[in-house]
């Protein structure tokens, strides 16, 4: 059988407008910027905050909601970046502000920073029912190996809804900000 080109032109049309939605690219929020900057000096503390470790089947761009065993993806969101790297900046972020005083990155930096701050997140759920799980434990660890290396770890939860991508979105930043503000309040030595 042969086609002619305005059959084919027709159906690639019919076709095309069975396409699916265009894919969205979301970020755990636009980065917290501290308001009250305070000059920093060459004695300034300086806490680097190594990239968060997740487990693998997270550290992806996928969007995943938990179905009991069952991990579905989304089929128009994805994470802007690898999640780890943008839950390490919003962390970073929000350590900025809770800390004005001392210089919080994730970058390393030419001089030895006076404290290194390890994250290991070992689950991070969102499930069907709009219930998020997050589990973390973190180190501070001082250049100074006199000084002791500090261990916390803790689980932080948060109920949201989570129909659209944009749910799932704000329910991971809640548990992030969670975890951030948890570090903030385990203060270390500097």
């Amino acid at each position: 059988m042969k086609l002619s080109f305005p059959s084919l032109a027709v159906a690639g049309l019919l076709l095309s407008g069975c396409s699916s939605a265009p894919i969205k690219f979301y970020t755990l929020g636009a980065p917290a910027v501290a308001t009250a900057t305070t000059p920093l000096s060459a004695t300034t503390s300086v806490l680097e905050v190594d990239p968060i470790l997740l487990p693998d089947y997270l550290d992806s761009q996928d969007m995943l909601v938990r179905h009991g065993d069952l991990l579905d993806r989304s089929t128009n969101g994805r994470w802007a970046s690898r999640l780890s790297r943008g839950m390490t900046d919003l962390v970073t972020a929000k350590l900025s502000q809770i800390w004005p005083t001392v210089f919080v990155t994730s970058h390393t930096s030419a001089s030895t920073p006076s404290t290194r701050l390890n994250i290991n997140i070992t689950r991070l759920d969102i499930a069907a029912n709009g219930l998020g799980t997050l589990d973390a434990d973190w180190s501070f660890v001082p250049s100074d190996e006199q000084k002791p290396v500090t261990h916390h770890r803790a689980s932080f939860t948060a109920h949201g809804p989570i129909a659209t991508d944009a749910g799932n979105v704000a329910l991971t930043r809640d548990l992030v900000e969670q975890l951030s503000a948890a570090i903030g309040a385990s203060t270390p030595t500097f």
